[in-house]
């Protein structure tokens, strides 16, 4: 989209209006000064010929001077503000040459006026009459309507709409071309003040008949383009249109009567002049304010005095056929109690319809937000939920950010920068993310209506938001486990290709060697058997440790208590000089899961670890026991460093915890320092550890 079609910023706005060079090419602007220039010159000729032709006032406003001064200075104004700040849209170009047509004709009038009772030459007069006949039918008879077909963006809505343009075309030059060839003038009638171009041109009936109904299906066409634009538009786009929408109301009503009879009051026509001006504040400055709010409160008041009137005459009617002709002052007394009592319901009534096409559904908070909702039984698509809710209340934008990262998850609408208010979403006491709202133009702050609806559908939005947080992190999850078990293949690769591979082509050229000297040379073959003895068992004790990376053995083969009495006892011999260490155990354990075994075992020596080579204990014990889960209890008489912060050690004991779901907790007491862990109690089908080959007691799991 070119740039002086655009939908303007608040920046670029600011800048159009302190005067920055931002709306295209100087030769514009020219273009507009001299536009303005003639047009003041037209509107001074005008009042210089009606004071010198002694108008008055009737005069000034039967011979529509007043009319197309009013209209023509509206255009001016329109077209030159449209041309000035968008240089590329083509209706600023048509205003000013429609604002123009119609100041031409208000001077023309006045002149012709002054010509005939100054006793002018005859053809100066009629000279002036045809300037006056023609000028005025560029505006409203020809150029305005294509303004309309080209109206927000100063383009057609598609290459299908050429003819339409064309027959606006065709039908301004026949209205221009009848204009000035028939009789007729504002001044009377007769060859004098008749059109110096006229031939007493009458058209047939039939002919005219079709020219009006090809008139008509024009404007009908024109009206389906701003209905289309409407439906297929953005929000800006629809923001402008009901600008012109407004303008179009009020001059629609206060011309009621003449477009119902034929005929009305001529000043109420000055009225036309607010559709250049709302169609020039739509392109340049339609977010002026809540334009939904002014229309709405238009149309309401507008069909609540139509009706009103309505009922009134309705039931006066009645009443004059009912009763007397005596009696008509009581039939409109009691006419007037019928309308003051009906007033308030119709006023509610129409306020929930206009309401509901400008605001949505918002004034039904508990309806609106059972229908939003069904999105969310449906699936969890956020940004569909987010768009019916904009779509339901009639919301510029909406954009969901998720805490505690402040990203956002879904967007709706087109934000505009604008004011916008903020909606928790609270899960379980925790706030999960935030609803933002954009506020319509012209609002400082969240309808209440607005916010109890968002409010009813703010908690199953947080539900859902912390449902997806949850999958992402499972997805995560699974990831990391699949990385994971790769990374850990790769180590065994490598372990097994540069450790136990090179080892075992070592034994087999040796063991090959031996073969070959073994009647030749016995000696050196007997040498050669007992390095591949040495290597064997260097071999064997490789694979151990490869092994014992994954799984201790002493798992396996002791259980886990065994296991760490095993592991206490070493400890014992290696620093029982130094730190006293027992173990306080039931018994035996209830049959536990590889992974919560192998993590108990991992945690115990890691705390054991630690006690050995950062505190100054003198006695240690650690306490293992089992009901609904294993808690694993490392608990010394050492004093914590001062200060003190969780090393790699104990991020790993806890991480090996809260991967099973569990939780481990590490800090100074009263009497030293404790370590604590809690794992989840899983219990497949096999041996007991403590007792091999003996079936699991059924009192143990409960």
């Amino acid at each position: 989209m070119p740039d002086g079609d655009a939908p303007p910023s608040d920046a670029s706005v600011v800048a159009d209006l302190h005067g920055a060079d931002v709306t295209g090419p100087r030769r514009a602007r020219w273009g507009v000064g001299g536009a303005l220039a003639a047009g003041t010159g037209l509107t001074l000729c005008a009042a210089v010929f009606a004071v010198a032709a002694r108008a008055t006032w009737p005069i000034f406003v039967q011979t529509y001077t007043l009319t197309n001064l009013t209209i023509g200075l509206g255009f001016l104004a329109s077209g030159g503000f449209v041309a000035w700040f968008r240089p590329r849209n083509a209706i600023g170009v048509l205003f000013l040459v429609s604002g123009l047509g119609h100041l031409t004709t208000a001077a023309a009038g006045m002149a012709e006026l002054y010509a005939i009772r100054s006793g002018a030459p005859t053809p100066l007069v009629r000279g002036l009459s045809t300037v006056y006949t023609a000028a005025w039918q560029v505006g409203i008879g020809w150029l305005f309507l294509l303004a309309l077909l080209l109206f927000p963006d100063g383009r057609l809505p598609s290459r299908r709409w050429r003819p339409v343009a064309w027959l606006i075309a065709v039908n301004g030059v026949y209205q221009l071309g009848t204009g000035v060839l028939s009789d007729g003038s504002p001044f009377g009638k007769g060859r004098d003040v008749s059109s110096i171009l006229s031939v007493g041109l009458a058209v047939p009936g039939s002919v005219d008949i079709g020219v009006a109904i090809a008139g008509a299906a024009t404007t009908l066409l024109v009206i389906v383009s701003l209905v289309l634009r409407y439906v297929r538009g953005d929000e800006g786009t629809r923001r402008r249109l009901l600008w012109l929408i407004l303008a179009v109301l009020v001059m629609l009503v206060l011309n009621g009567q003449r477009w119902i009879t034929g005929d009305g009051p001529i000043l109420f026509l000055l009225s036309f002049a607010l559709i250049p001006v709302a169609i020039g504040i739509a392109i340049v400055r339609y977010e002026l304010f809540d334009i939904r709010l002014a229309l709405s409160r238009t149309l309401l008041y507008g069909m609540t005095i139509a009706v009103i009137i309505a009922m009134y005459a309705g039931i006066v009617a009645g009443f004059s056929l009912l009763v007397p002709e005596g009696a008509l002052r009581g039939a409109s007394v009691a006419a007037a109690i019928v309308v003051a009592i009906g007033f308030t319901p119709l006023r509610l009534f129409l306020q929930r319809l206009v309401d509901r096409a400008f605001h949505g559904t918002r004034s039904d908070p508990a309806r609106t937000a059972w229908r939003i909702g069904q999105g969310l039984r449906d699936d969890d698509d956020l940004a569909g939920v987010l768009e019916r809710t904009g779509s339901a209340l009639r919301l510029p934008w909406l954009a969901l950010r998720r805490e505690p990262q402040g990203d956002r998850f879904a967007v709706t609408g087109t934000t505009d920068g604008g004011p916008a208010a903020e909606i928790e979403l609270g899960y379980r006491g925790d706030v999960v993310g935030t609803l933002v709202v954009g506020l319509r133009r012209g609002e400082s702050q969240l309808h209440e209506a607005d916010r109890r609806t968002l409010e009813l559908i703010a908690t199953p939005l947080a539900v859902a938001l912390h449902a997806i947080t949850l999958r992402e992190q499972v997805q995560l999850a699974r990831t990391a486990t699949v990385e994971a078990a790769v990374a850990e293949r790769a180590r065994l690769q490598r372990e097994l290709h540069d450790g136990l591979g090179p080892m075992l082509a070592s034994v087999t050229f040796r063991a090959d060697a031996a073969s070959n000297l073994v009647r030749s040379v016995p000696d050196e073959a007997v040498r050669l058997l007992g390095e591949v003895r040495a290597d064997l068992r260097a071999t064997l004790d490789h694979v151990r440790r490869v092994v014992y990376g994954l799984r201790p053995i002493e798992l396996d083969d002791l259980g886990l208590l065994g296991a760490i009495n095993q592991q206490v006892a070493a400890l014992r011999g290696d620093h029982g000089e130094r730190v006293a260490i027992d173990v306080q155990a039931p018994p035996r354990l209830p049959v536990l899961s590889a992974a919560v075994e192998l993590a108990a075992y991992r945690i115990t020596s890691e705390a054991l670890a630690n006690v050995l080579r950062h505190s100054d204990a003198t006695r240690c014990r650690v306490t293992v026991s089992c009901d609904r889960e294993l808690v694993v209890t490392v608990r010394d008489d050492g004093g914590p460093p001062d200060p003190w912060s969780p090393g790699l050690g104990l991020r790993s004991i806890s991480d090996r915890a809260e991967e099973l779901g569990g939780s481990a907790a590490a800090g100074p007491t009263a009497t030293g320092w404790e370590v604590v862990a809690r794992l989840p109690v899983s219990t497949p089908k096999r041996d007991l550890h403590s007792d091999p080959g003996a079936v699991a007691d059924p009192d143990l799991y409960r």
